[in-house]
């Protein structure tokens, strides 16, 4: 496989001293991801390097050949590689960044960058906004209207549009907000962004994830992360969504001043295993014990829930859940 790999000064790596031209070997035996064996990024990518030689500006290069061992998402393992030749210019560096990350740290770590000219090529180069956010972040110079505009094109979920809004200093958090409503097709986004970005329309957002929101989860989210919520409205999302009763008794958990009477009716209609009957007793101050004690009984058919509310909830009735489990899991043998 060809690939690129990050070295020290002088072509070193942990110490060792590679050569160009010359071919290095080991026994398959030997090689271990992370630990033994010769590394080297998984798709011809500086920007994988990152992370392992964080200094792009003292780091050195070279194309290589490997014989792949083992991978993971950013970097090979091999048994045997080849120092092709080392990468000198500023040109041939660039020319194996395919993301547009390495190209990001170099601006905002070298000096007399041209940082319009590494814009260019950040935003050529990224395909979801990332790099260009990072580079708004980090890159002193880098204009961050232009950088936002191709941020808000290329971002397909509202995630780096949110990242944008909340970390760098000049962004137009109204505009980034219209963008993350547009394309959060579940609300997560909504959600993180009415938390963490100052100026966000809060009460905008939480419509918008009422509407999104299908389980309850970011409903119940938002309640707990943002004190100004409507609880009342957001309980009421929650009990509408949520299908088997975990997000109404993660509510009744996490949630001051909600209905925990009406929350605990919701999940023992809706629990068909008696999984969030016992997490409701379990967790939350106020529960019934005995109402959904009943509950469990009768709809664990495994005998894994009475056994579970036996264990972990005060007050419940151990005998009772004991034969009950026993009774079920005779039952079951005998099916």
């Amino acid at each position: 496989m060809i690939t690129v790999k990050a070295f020290d000064k002088g072509l070193i790596c942990h110490g060792f001293q590679y050569e160009v031209g010359k071919t290095y070997t080991m026994s398959t035996e030997e090689v271990a991801m992370c630990e033994s064996g010769f590394h080297a990024s998984a798709h011809c990518d500086l920007s994988e390097t990152i992370n392992y030689y964080p200094d792009v500006v003292n780091s050195e290069y070279a194309l290589v050949d490997i014989n792949v061992v083992d991978s993971t998402d950013d970097k090979v393992v091999g048994n045997r590689i080849t120092i092709i030749k080392k990468l000198k210019t500023l040109d041939e560096l660039i020319e194996y960044d395919k993301t547009g990350e390495w190209c990001t740290v170099f601006a905002a770590t070298g000096k007399n960058v041209d940082v319009k000219r590494f814009e260019d090529l950040v935003i050529e180069k990224d395909t979801t906004g990332e790099a260009c956010c990072y580079f708004a972040k980090q890159v002193k110079g880098a204009n961050i209207k232009r950088l936002e505009d191709v941020v808000i094109e290329k971002d397909a979920t509202g995630h780096w549009c949110t990242y944008f809004a909340e970390n760098v200093d000049g962004a137009n958090i109204k505009r980034l907000e219209d963008a993350v409503i547009e394309k959060d097709n579940i609300g997560h986004w909504c959600a993180y962004f009415a938390e963490n970005v100052d100026g966000a329309n809060i009460k905008r957002l939480e419509d918008i994830l009422i509407k999104k929101d299908k389980t309850g989860k970011l409903c119940t989210y938002l309640a707990k992360w943002i004190h100004s919520m409507n609880i009342k409205r957001l309980e009421d999302a929650v009990i509408e969504k949520d299908s088997t009763g975990e997000w109404c008794a993660c509510f009744a958990r996490s949630i001051d001043n909600a209905d925990v009477k009406r929350l605990e009716d919701a999940v023992i209609e809706k629990d068909s295993t008696g999984q969030w009957c016992t997490y409701f007793a379990r967790w939350v101050k106020g529960a019934d014990i005995k109402r959904l004690e009943d509950a469990v009984t009768e709809k664990d058919e495994t005998g894994k829930w009475c056994s579970q509310f036996a264990e972990y909830v005060q007050g419940a009735n151990v005998e009772r859940l004991t034969k009950c489990r026993q009774r079920k899991n005779i039952s079951k043998i005998s099916s």
